[in-house]
C-alpha cells in the first residue's frame, strides 16, 4: 500500500471539532465530507455526477452494502469519509512526555516558550486545552475581504473571524492561516507579534503588539515544534476500479 506523505493533514483531530471549515459552516464531519467534492475550487464535481461515477464501479456495491446496509449511497459516502477522518489523530508528542514528568523531553528554550505561550505571547487565550484550540472563531487581523464566520453569523465579533486551528503537528502543516498567507512558523509568530495587519471593529481584543524579543520568538517556535508527534502513516488501500 502507498503511504501518504508525512505532512500533517488539516483534518488532524477533527473528531473533536464542534464546527467544521474555517468559517464553521458545517456542523458535522458527515456534512463536511462532501463539500469539497462540489466546491468549484476543489473537485468541482456535482453530487449527482459523483453518485453516477461511484455507482458505475461494480466493486463498490458490496463494500457499501457490507458497511452501510440499506443506506442511500450519498449518505454512505459521507459516513465512510467521516469515519476515516475520525481516525486521523495525533499521538504523544515530546510536550506530552514533559507534562508526564520527563524533564529531558523538551529543551530549556521550549520550556521558556511554553511560559511565553501562556503569558506574554497570549497564545493560550485561544489555543487552549490538550488540542490547543478553543474551537472558537476570531478576527486576528489578516488582510482580505473574506468575512469568514461573519458570512454565516451576523455578529460584529464574527466578521472576518476564522476557526482556531489545533497547534498539534503545526510545524508539518505549512502554509498557515485560513488563506495560507504565512509560510513558516517564524512568520506566523512575527504576524502576531506585530498585532496583526488590519485593525477592524471585529478584531479580537487578544490581538495586540506583543513586543517579543528575537530570543523569545525563537523559544516560542521551539515550544511549538514540541507539539509534533510521530504518527502512524496513513495507508492508501487498493480501491475498486
Amino acid at each position: 500500500m502507498k503511504e501518504l506523505d508525512r505532512r500533517s493533514p488539516t483534518i488532524l483531530n477533527a473528531a473533536w471539532d464542534e464546527l467544521l471549515f474555517w468559517d464553521g459552516r458545517a456542523e458535522t464531519l458527515e456534512e463536511q465530507a462532501l463539500c469539497p467534492v462540489s466546491a468549484k475550487d476543489e473537485m468541482n464535481l456535482s453530487i449527482r455526477e459523483l453518485l453516477k461515477r461511484i455507482s458505475n464501479i461494480p466493486g463498490y456495491a458490496p463494500l457499501f452494502q457490507r458497511a452501510y446496509p440499506s443506506v442511500p449511497i450519498e449518505i454512505a459516502i459521507a459516513r465512510a469519509i467521516a469515519t476515516f477522518e475520525r481516525t486521523v489523530i495525533s499521538s504523544q508528542a515530546p510536550f506530552d512526555k514533559w507534562v508526564a514528568g520527563d524533564e529531558t523531553a523538551i529543551s530549556p528554550a521550549a520550556k521558556n516558550g511554553f511560559d511565553l505561550f501562556n503569558g506574554k505571547a497570549r497564545c493560550a487565550q485561544c489555543h487552549s486545552g490538550w488540542n490547543f484550540t478553543d474551537n472558537g472563531f476570531h478576527d486576528v487581523g489578516l488582510r482580505g475581504q473574506d468575512r469568514g464566520r461573519g458570512a454565516n453569523l451576523a455578529l460584529e465579533s464574527m466578521q472576518f473571524a476564522f476557526k482556531t486551528p489545533t497547534l498539534r503537528n503545526a510545524d508539518l502543516r505549512s502554509p498557515y492561516t485560513h488563506d495560507g498567507s504565512e509560510l513558516t512558523l517564524q512568520s506566523v509568530i512575527a504576524f502576531y507579534d506585530r498585532g496583526g495587519d488590519v485593525k477592524r471593529p471585529s478584531l479580537d481584543p487578544a490581538i495586540v503588539p506583543l513586543h517579543l524579543t528575537p530570543r523569545e520568538m525563537n523559544d516560542l517556535e521551539a515550544f511549538l515544534k514540541m507539539l509534533t508527534s510521530i504518527d502512524k502513516p496513513v495507508d492508501i488501500p487498493v480501491l475498486p476500479r
